[in-house]
């Protein structure tokens, strides 16, 4: 017989907030600020290499970013989905203690 499992369902939930909450911190700190600007190289190859560099940073992390997103949704559906489903397995069990009629008759105060 299986030693079963437990689901912290708030911790599902603080794991996408908290992938969200990264989400929003790259999208209002953009890769492309940290280059600077040309004069604070003192050299327009070196400016130029920084700059192509950030910009091809930021795709990346645009690209990590939406996957992030979907970690989070799957995230947040997982803890909709083992609550609905400890619901369900809740009402059940309710059910089978309880004759149509009321109370199990079975069921006594010894």
């Amino acid at each position: 017989m299986s030693g079963g499992f437990k689901v912290d369902l708030g911790a599902l939930v603080q794991a996408a907030e908290g992938v969200n909450g990264t989400i929003t911190d790259l999208q209002n700190n953009k890769v492309s600020d940290i280059g600077g600007t040309e004069a604070d190289y003192g050299d327009d190859e070196l400016a130029a290499t920084v700059s192509d560099f950030c910009a091809r940073w930021e795709i990346g992390v645009q690209n990590l970013a939406n996957d992030a997103g979907e970690v989070a949704t799957r995230l947040y559906l997982s803890a909709a989905n083992y609550a609905k489903a400890e619901k369900t397995i809740i009402a059940h069990l309710a059910g089978i203690l309880q004759s149509r009629t009321g109370t199990d008759p079975a069921a006594s105060q010894w």
